[in-house]
């Protein structure tokens, strides 16, 4: 078929990790399904199970089902048959294969204990250079995620923002997964002001080519992070820093915090600072009655 035969070429040529496990049967149902536009959306369900199955990232089955949509139209995929896809290789018994490892399955990047190894390497080399780690590097951190945003749509994402920062960095660049749509990357600090823009840059033009714009926050949330000095206290770093605290431009100045975060309210001072709620109603007002009125009072309107 020259369809699936073009596909492949086109898939392993870019993403397919290992080449001797891209075909599987369900490629041919995908293709004649396409092809004839026919029960496309059970076939690409199908595909994204059979993928799952077979140990393939989400991001990678992903990138292969664009290239099949540009080998037929030249364009991303239709967000249905995106969602699809997702559905399969999140069904029951899919994604469950990589759950011991160091990689995230659904954007394809290092899992947050894995660049906690790789920051330990990076506060060595820059202790041995004669630097230390909060001078030297710095932490970018990025939030695609959106609210009211689907299951299959958030595998998606994640995948965007992986491949996102695979382009925008390199491949084996220290960078991880820390969940929710948040992700890190460790930079040098010479590098911060360039890697802002090309990152923001990278995340729109993977959303348009997997066609998933409408699930990513746009624009994409980044900001910097100090590394502080101790590498058990970066570590904490990633395992506690979420939301961002506020925008970034996109030149590289580091916007000011916003004075609504979190940060700003002041910490629970325990028991004792708001009075207790007593269970006993406070005793009605007296509402003066006619026969509580002086009738030596002048009159309303009198003067």
């Amino acid at each position: 078929m020259q369809v699936r035969e073009a596909w492949r070429v086109r898939s392993l040529a870019s993403v397919w990790l290992r080449p001797g496990d891209w075909y599987q049967p369900v490629v041919d149902d995908v293709v004649l399904a396409v092809t004839l536009d026919v029960g496309v959306l059970d076939a690409v369900e199908a595909l994204g199970a059979a993928r799952a199955e077979h140990g393939v990232g989400i991001g990678e089955t992903l990138d292969d089902l664009t290239h099949l949509y540009r080998v037929l139209e030249d364009g991303p995929p239709p967000i249905e048959a995106v969602r699809a896809l997702c559905e399969g290789w999140a069904a029951p018994g899919g994604p469950g294969f990589v759950a011991t490892t160091c990689m995230d399955p659904e954007s394809g990047l290092p899992t947050a204990e894995y660049l906690a190894v790789r920051l330990r390497e990076a506060y060595g080399v820059a202790r041995r250079r004669g630097g230390t780690p909060e001078q030297d590097l710095r932490l970018l951190l990025v939030d695609v995620a959106r609210d009211g945003v689907a299951p299959w749509d958030r595998l998606a994402r994640s995948a965007a923002a992986g491949r996102a920062i695979e382009v925008a960095f390199g491949e084996g660049h220290p960078a991880a997964s820390l969940g929710g749509g948040v992700f890190a990357v460790l930079l040098e600090r010479a590098r911060v002001d360039d890697a802002l823009a090309t990152l923001a840059h990278q995340i729109e033009v993977v959303g348009r080519e997997l066609g998933v714009t409408d699930v990513l926050r746009r624009p994409p949330r980044l900001w910097v992070e100090p590394l502080p000095r101790e590498h058990r206290d970066a570590v904490a770093l990633l395992t506690t820093r979420r939301p961002a605290p506020g925008p970034i431009d996109l030149a590289g100045a580091l916007l000011p915090r916003s004075p609504f975060g979190p940060e700003a309210l002041p910490p629970y001072q325990g028991a004792g600072t708001i009075p207790p709620f007593s269970p006993e109603p406070l005793p009605p007002t007296p509402r003066p009655g006619p026969e509580t009125v002086d009738p030596d009072d002048d009159a309303p309107g009198e003067v």
